[in-house]
């Protein structure tokens, strides 16, 4: 078995990378991939301790870059990558374009945004959280659920499912809640040049969660007209068994690489599981052996 799509402390996860490797070993996966969010810091980390001691598969480096799609945003991994090469570009175009300060940004907004729907908040002083490691949306969205006099006032799925709250009334341009953070982050052709000039293999992950649109099948189409990738990652924890067939029956017609993988994070996402993310993976190191060892 395989996973290729976790994260570690280094960007959203809760999990050591050590912590990573000891679970993947108990595990047995045969390959793995590291792939924080837009850094290549848990590979630095790497550098620096045996990774024999906790780990006897294959590691293939990799990192979940976010990039900018029109007024919407969207992701790209980046496979087999030099994680040096990456590590530099990756602190050069940041560096002026801190965590920090775009999360501020984004909370700002969404508390005015609730503000104007008239929900009830806690003063914006009152409320804490970490704008280094935490996410502005998440944030809100607690401080949203604290409320229980606010459910009226919303639409359902917003009230019932965080990633409908983040991934569809906060990537629609229609709605107070919409954040455009197209300007804060690269566009995704510029991406996948960045990916192939450190060596490696770009891949679309996780096509079905965007909730911008309710044709996802024409979405990823577009997308795929759009941008020329090396491979699509298939396999999510997210995906039903007809999504993933989609997508493998895509890669076909279009000569792409498949790959998989469970967006493992930790207690971040406690529903989701290394290997097996929500129950429903098991991902075969055959679906990845025409391009792993190239």
């Amino acid at each position: 078995m395989i996973d290729l799509h976790m994260h570690t402390l280094n960007s959203d996860g809760t999990d050591t990378v050590v912590d990573i490797l000891k679970k993947a070993e108990k595990l047995k996966l045969e390959y793995i991939s590291i792939t924080d969010h837009d850094n290549c810091n848990g590979y630095e980390e790497l550098k620096n301790i045996d990774i024999t001691k906790y780990y006897s598969g294959k590691i293939i480096p990799g990192i979940e870059i976010k990039c900018s799609y029109g007024k919407h945003l969207i992701e790209v991994l980046g496979y087999k990558i030099d994680t040096d090469k990456m590590k530099r570009w990756a602190d050069e175009y940041y560096a002026d374009k801190s965590r920090d300060k775009l999360q501020i940004k984004y909370f700002n907004h969404l508390y005015d945004a609730c503000l104007k729907l008239g929900l009830v908040m806690n003063k914006k002083e009152d409320i804490i959280w970490d704008p280094i490691k935490g996410w502005a949306s998440g944030t809100i969205y607690h401080e949203i659920k604290n409320h229980p006099e606010n459910e009226e006032k919303l639409p359902a799925d917003l009230w019932a499912d965080f990633d409908t709250f983040s991934k569809k009334y906060c990537a629609d341009p229609s709605w107070v809640f919409y954040l455009d953070k197209s300007a804060d982050y690269p566009p995704t052709e510029y991406v996948i040049e960045v990916i192939r000039n450190c060596g490696g293999l770009a891949f679309f992950p996780h096509l079905f969660i965007y909730k911008w649109t309710e044709n996802k099948e024409k979405m990823i189409d577009d997308i795929l007209e759009k941008y020329d990738v090396d491979g699509i990652e298939c396999y999510h924890s997210t995906f039903t068994n007809e999504q993933t067939e989609y997508l493998k029956k895509l890669c076909k017609e279009r000569n792409h690489y498949m790959s998989g993988g469970s967006d493992y994070h930790g207690m971040n996402k406690p529903n989701i599981e290394m290997a097996t993310g929500k129950g429903n993976l098991r991902i075969e190191k055959e679906l990845i052996l025409d391009w792993v060892n190239k």
